[in-house]
C-alpha cells in the first residue's frame, strides 16, 4: 500500500507567543522544538512527526521589530508557498498572548486562511500570568477581536499544562481519518 500521508496541523504565532514551549508540551518532551532565547530565529519549518499519527508543521514566528523588510516579505514567501499547496493540512493553530489584544498579523492570517478553506484554531497561551477569573473574559476578547466563535479559542499556559488536553482534543478532532479512510 502506499505510504498514507499523515495529517499535519502548522503552529504559527508572533515570535515569543510560545510556539515551542506549546510543542514540547503536546508531545511530552522537554527539547522536541528547538527552542530560542532569540525570537525569529526558526528562520524555516520545522516538521515534527509525532508517532506517525500527525506532524507537526513550526512555521516560523513573525511580528520581529528588527527585522529587515526583505526577511519579513521571505518569511512570507515561504510559509504562503508551504500553506498553498498542502492537502494534507487538517487545521492550522493560530497562537496569540492572552494578555495581549489581537494585531492584524493575526486577523490577516485568519483571513487567510478562512480564504484557503482551512480550519483553525487559537490558543492563547500564557494564561498562567492572569488570575483564573480574567480567563473566559479574555478569551471572549480575542474571540470577538478576531471575529470567531469563543469556542474556538483555547486557553493555554505551558507553566502549568492548563489547557493541554482541550488543544491535544481540537487536534485530534480535527485530524481525525473520515469514516471509511481507516486502514
Amino acid at each position: 500500500a502506499p505510504h498514507q500521508v499523515e495529517p499535519e496541523v502548522c503552529f504559527c504565532g508572533r515570535s515569543n507567543v510560545g510556539k515551542s514551549s506549546l510543542i514540547n508540551c503536546l508531545t511530552n518532551r522537554k527539547q522536541l522544538a528547538r527552542v530560542s532565547s532569540t525570537p525569529g530565529r526558526t528562520q524555516l519549518i520545522n516538521f515534527f512527526n509525532i508517532q506517525d499519527r500527525v506532524v507537526f508543521a513550526d512555521l516560523p514566528g513573525y511580528g520581529w521589530a528588527k527585522v529587515p523588510k526583505q526577511m519579513k516579505a521571505a518569511w512570507g514567501k515561504t510559509v504562503q508557498e508551504y500553506l498553498h499547496d498542502r492537502p494534507q493540512l487538517s487545521v492550522a493553530i493560530l497562537l496569540v498572548d492572552i494578555r495581549r489584544e489581537p494585531r492584524d498579523e493575526e486577523r490577516n492570517l485568519l483571513a487567510w486562511f478562512a480564504e484557503q478553506g482551512r480550519q483553525c484554531l487559537i490558543v492563547a497561551t500564557k494564561s498562567d500570568k492572569l488570575p483564573s477569573s480574567k480567563v473566559t473574559a479574555q478569551l471572549r476578547g480575542i474571540a470577538k477581536s478576531l471575529g470567531v466563535r469563543p469556542s474556538s479559542v483555547l486557553a493555554f499556559s505551558a507553566l502549568n499544562k492548563a489547557g493541554r488536553e482541550n488543544v491535544w482534543s481540537a487536534i485530534l478532532g480535527a485530524t481525525a481519518p473520515a469514516d471509511g479512510e481507516r486502514d
